[in-house]
C-alpha cells in the first residue's frame, strides 16, 4: 500500500541519513527539507564545552557549516556510526545507533537514538540523543560537570562612616577574618567591590562566595549568635550595613572558565542587568554564548557567570551577566577583540541592559580572604 511504502521509504532514510551526511553530504542534501532543524539534545552547560559549544539548533545550512565543524573539532579522526534497529511510521522514524570513535580525551563509543519527523517525503526535523556525560569526559576533556555545583554569591551593601579611612578600613579586614577564623563557618571567599560611579545605594559591596545554601545558613546563624553584635561595634562610625535588607543571594552559572585564573588580590567587574528584546530567548542568548566562547583570544584570566537572584528583585531582568577581568587593561583590550566581530551587533539585536543599549555596571574589586 502507499503507507506501507511510505513507511519503508522513511526507515531507509533514516537509516542511511547519518552515513550520508558524514561521507556523502551532497546526497544527503537530497534527503533534507528546506526548513530542515536538528537539534542536540544533550543538557551540557556552556562552561563545560570549551570552545566548541553546540547550539540549540541548525537549519539546513548551518547542520552542515557550523555543526559538522564542531564535530570535527571533537572527533578529528571522524567516527563510525552503525545502525542497530530502526523504527518507521508514516511521518516519523528513529534509528539506534552505537558509534566507534577515539576522542580527544579518551574512547568514544558512544550509544545514539536518532529521531527523524518527515513532511513532503523529506526530513525536516532531526533529534540527537547521547549519553552526554560521555560527550563531556571524552571530547571535551571536563570530568567536574555533572558533580559540581559553581558557588553561591552573596553581596551586602555598605555605607561609609565619619571616621572612615583606608587604614581603618584594612584594620577592620584583619578583625572580620580574625573573627571568621574563630567560627565553623565554610566560606570559599571574600572580596570587596567600590562602584567606578558612586552609587545612591552604598559606597561599596562585601562579596562572599558559599559552597552551598546550607553553608551559608549554618555560617548566618553561628555568625549572628557569636559575633554580629561584637563586629557591630568593631565597625561602629567606619562603615555600616544592614544585613536584613541590604543582603542580596545569587546562584551562578559559568559560561566560560578562564585559561588560567588570576593569582592577583585586585580584578574588575562588570554587571550586566538584562531583558530580552522582541523575538529574542533563552535559545538566543545560548547561540550568542556559544559564538562568543569560539573566540580564543581574549585575555588568560577572563572570565564571565550568569546569577539568578534567589529573592523577588524589585525590578527583575530576564537575565544578569557578570564579566570578570584581572585588569582594566584587560577588559579593554578584550573589548576591542569583542568589538572586531559581529556580536556586537547580535548582542544590541538581542538585548537591552541597562536603561538603553548594553550599558554594564562597573565594579573595581579586591579579595579580602581566599
Amino acid at each position: 500500500s502507499q503507507a506501507d511504502n511510505s513507511i519503508k521509504k522513511n526507515a531507509d532514510a533514516a537509516e542511511n541519513f547519518i552515513y550520508l551526511v558524514l561521507n556523502e553530504p551532497e546526497e544527503a542534501k537530497k534527503f533534507m527539507h528546506d526548513d530542515f532543524v536538528f537539534r542536540y539534545m544533550g543538557k551540557i552547560p556552556v562552561y563545560a564545552q570549551g570552545s566548541s559549544v553546540i547550539k540549540k539548533s541548525y537549519d539546513k545550512e548551518t547542520y552542515f557549516t557550523e555543526f559538522l565543524d564542531v564535530v570535527g573539532a571533537l572527533l578529528p579522526r571522524g567516527i563510525v556510526l552503525t545502525p542497530l534497529d530502526v523504527i518507521a511510521d508514516i511521518d516519523s522514524a528513529a534509528v539506534i545507533m552505537v558509534g566507534d570513535a577515539e576522542g580527544a580525551y579518551g574512547e568514544y563509543d558512544n550509544e545514539y537514538v536518532f529521531t527523524f519527523k518527515f513532511k513532503d517525503g523529506k526530513i525536516i526535523e532531526l533529534d540527537e540523543y547521547n549519553s552526554d556525560v560521555l560527550v563531556v569526559e571524552a571530547l571535551y576533556g571536563n570530568t567536574l560537570w555533572p558533580n559540581s555545583n559553581p558557588p553561591l554569591i552573596e553581596y551586602f551593601w555598605h555605607s561609609k562612616g565619619p571616621n572612615y579611612s583606608q587604614e581603618n578600613f584594612d584594620m577592620l579586614v584583619e578583625k572580620w577574618n580574625t573573627r571568621v577564623n574563630q567560627t565553623s563557618c565554610n566560606i570559599n571567599g571574600a572580596s570587596v567591590l567600590t562602584p567606578k560611579v558612586k552609587n545612591e545605594n552604598f559606597d561599596f559591596i562585601w562579596m562572599l562566595e558559599w559552597p552551598s545554601e546550607g553553608a551559608r545558613d549554618a555560617c548566618f546563624e553561628e555568625w549572628l549568635l557569636d559575633h554580629e553584635d561584637g563586629w557591630q561595634e568593631d565597625i561602629a562610625g567606619i562603615m555600616s550595613n544592614d544585613i536584613d535588607n541590604g543582603a542580596f543571594l545569587f546562584s551562578q552559572e559559568v559560561g566560560r572558565f578562564p585559561k588560567s585564573w588570576s593569582d592577583s588580590d585586585t580584578f574588575s567587574h562588570t554587571y550586566y542587568f538584562c531583558n530580552f528584546n522582541e523575538g529574542s530567548d533563552e535559545k538566543t542568548l545560548h547561540d550568542y554564548r556559544a559564538d562568543l566562547n569560539a573566540i580564543t583570544d581574549f585575555s588568560e584570566n577572563h572570565w564571565y557567570t550568569l546569577l539568578e537572584p534567589m529573592f523577588e528583585p524589585e525590578m527583575p531582568a530576564d537575565f544578569i551577566w557578570l564579566d570578570i577581568w584581572s585588569s582594566d587593561e584587560a577588559k579593554a583590550s578584550d573589548n576591542v577583540i569583542w568589538e572586531a566581530t559581529h556580536l556586537p551587533q547580535k548582542a544590541a539585536d538581542m538585548v537591552t541592559c541597562g536603561a538603553e543599549g548594553i550599558t554594564g555596571i562597573e565594579f573595581d574589586g579586591v579579595s579580602v580572604r581566599d
